[in-house]
């Protein structure tokens, strides 16, 4: 899960410069995310990503979501146990989010930042 560790130091300057195509394809392979399902939630075109070279950038909207999400699902599988717990808990419905599926969220930084503070209520025990 390489690609989940990122440091803050990285993580800023992905976020200001933009990341790789590689780097981005394998923050989709280590979360268990299709390129479309990742594309989706950084709202760009499967077909913008897959055009680049390896080495080409990712604009810096979008490589700042992929770095969030990354984030994600580094703590939600280190809170689960596993990829497959952690995707199951995310394509459930979930009654503190308004009965909506966490999954839903991931397009926005907000609604990251609202399941990763779900998940460190998990963490913490404040939550289910």
């Amino acid at each position: 899960m390489k690609a989940l560790e990122i440091s803050e130091k990285d993580f800023l300057i992905g976020a200001r410069k933009g990341i790789q195509k590689s780097m981005l394809l394998t923050i989709a392979r280590e979360s268990g995310l299709t390129l479309k399902e990742l594309s989706s939630y950084l709202r760009i075109s499967t077909r913008s990503i897959q055009d680049k070279e390896p080495t080409q950038l990712i604009a810096p909207g979008p490589s700042e979501r992929a770095l969030y999400i990354a984030k994600l699902f580094k703590s939600g599988i280190d809170i689960f146990g596993s990829q497959e717990r952690f995707h199951r808990w995310l394509n459930s419905t979930n009654m503190v989010m308004g009965g909506e599926k966490p999954v839903s969220y991931l397009d926005t930084f907000s609604g990251i930042q609202l399941v990763l503070d779900e998940l460190n209520a998990i963490e913490y025990g404040f939550s289910a």
